[in-house]
């Protein structure tokens, strides 16, 4: 009798296990891209982009849109690459700030860069390739997200 309740509490046990597992690599496992606000820096090249985008710039962000899906690829080293490509849905000119996440399978971040995607003109859609580094070689997902947008009419932005 001790064995049977010993046995069932292990399978229910490896149950519970085995469902948590296969939540936690369902929520990893989509490709992600969409805009955010989210607060980061880059210390390669400086750039720091705020938590909180003012009302304007909230609206900005909103109107650039990632066309397909990024790919990710190790280029030597330590050192990632993500390529893909983005629309400036407004009509003017704009310095778009891309942020870029390495994710494990398990949803937890590996690495994260930020970059400019400078002078891209009003309705363009433009290719970007970002680099960075990474302490693993792998990962499961890759997201990017739009963090800050500023305009750039003539050299009057802010870069």
């Amino acid at each position: 009798m001790a064995s049977s309740l010993l046995k069932s509490k292990a399978y229910f046990v490896m149950l519970a296990g085995l469902l948590l597992l296969m939540f936690l690599a369902a929520c990893g496992s989509a490709t992600s891209s969409g805009s955010s606000s989210i607060s980061t820096s880059n210390s390669s090249n400086g750039t720091h982009v705020h938590a909180t985008p003012t009302p304007a710039e909230a609206a900005l962000i909103k109107q650039m849109t990632f066309v397909g899906s990024p790919t990710a690829k190790i280029v030597s080293g330590t050192t990632f690459e993500v390529d893909g490509k983005i629309k400036n849905g407004d009509d003017k000119q704009h310095d778009i700030y891309v942020k870029v996440i390495l994710l494990a399978a398990a949803g937890k971040q590996i690495a994260t860069t930020t970059e400019n995607v400078d002078n891209v003109k009003g309705g363009a859609t433009v290719a970007y390739s970002i680099q960075g580094t990474t302490p693993q070689a792998t990962w499961a997902n890759v997201q990017v997200a739009v963090v800050k947008v500023t305009e750039n009419i003539g050299s009057s932005g802010t870069d």
